[in-house]
């Protein structure tokens, strides 16, 4: 099972005890570690084992300082563009947000501070190039947008054959590599996330689905059930939301670092975001993503969302 680091920094020891000279690393908050040992619940010591920088890590933290993933709770409004920015703070505080995700080729710098002073965090997220140059052209934006208080990044690579961005090729591995790598050495105790088409390898079968899910502390499939070229495999949010956990573990996820995605909204009704959050309940995941904002989506869509 997977936890998130609560505390400012954790120390990974090689032993169950405090002693000055066992200390292998120290985690930073919100680093993921996945607990490994035979331990109950009720002893103080837990065996873990996490990557940090790219170095696997195994030892011993002490569990106060651990919380699992499944007590996360966020509310994110995604957003590929906006009419204005205040008419997307407008929908995200009457949804109750509690985190956003904007595509980084908006005013990030803007946004950042318009939301934090809301209290609201501020994600990126980018279907990023997968031609080199153009792919770290954007980690270096997200590097530089991090410094300026971005709380995390989604990366969103897909297949689109013939475009500088299709990533369902063979031989990517190594790009993967050095744009996860970038970002995450950067910041790594922010958020970095994966999302993508939501049955995985049935749909692209290329892409470097293992170098992505590595570098992620959190993983998005996008388990849509009607989007504008009609519906997807058959409509239904909850059955929808299964395959994707599903399928992402198949693909090396971690069970307890995937959180599907809900949408199309402008496409969706009300009821079916209430079928999506019920899925959401019945498999403990507290942590609810929607895309995205458009000012297509109905009234009570909006509504519905900012009910649950």
């Amino acid at each position: 099972m997977d936890f998130r680091v609560i505390s400012a920094g954790l120390n990974i020891r090689s032993s169950g005890v405090v002693e000055p000279n066992n200390i292998i690393a120290v985690l930073p908050q919100n680093q993921i570690v996945t607990r490994i040992g035979n331990e109950s619940d009720n002893d103080k010591w837990w065996q873990v084992r996490t990557t940090l920088m790219g170095r696997i890590i195994e030892g011993f933290a002490n569990k106060s300082f651990l919380a699992s993933l499944l007590q996360t709770k966020d509310k994110v409004l995604w957003v590929v563009s906006y009419p204005s920015l205040e008419w997307f703070i407008d929908r995200a505080t009457f949804i109750k947000a509690t985190a956003v995700a904007i595509r980084t080729d908006n005013d990030m710098e803007t946004a950042i501070s318009a939301f934090h002073a809301k209290g609201i965090k501020v994600y990126g997220w980018r279907w990023p190039s997968a031609q080199r140059d153009r792919a770290l052209k954007e980690a270096n934006r997200v590097v530089e947008l991090l410094s300026r208080g971005l709380d995390g990044y989604y990366v969103d690579p897909e297949g689109e054959e013939g475009k500088h961005y299709d990533w369902d090729q063979p031989d990517l591995d190594e790009i993967a590599e050095d744009f996860c790598r970038k970002i995450t050495m950067t910041s790594p105790s922010k958020l970095f996330g994966t999302t993508s088409h939501f049955r995985g390898a049935k749909i692209f079968t290329q892409l470097p689905w293992k170098v992505f899910i590595e570098y992620s502390n959190i993983l998005l499939p996008q388990a849509y059930w009607r989007v504008k070229q009609g519906t997807v495999s058959g409509g239904n949010p909850q059955k929808n939301y299964l395959t994707a956990i599903d399928e992402w573990q198949l693909l090396g996820g971690s069970r307890n670092l995937i959180v599907p995605m809900a949408g199309e909204l402008e496409h969706a009704n009300a009821a079916e975001i209430e079928r999506y959050a019920e899925a959401a309940k019945m498999q403990g995941v507290s942590s609810l993503h929607f895309y995205t904002a458009t000012e297509a989506v109905k009234s009570d869509v909006w509504k519905a969302v900012a009910n649950l």
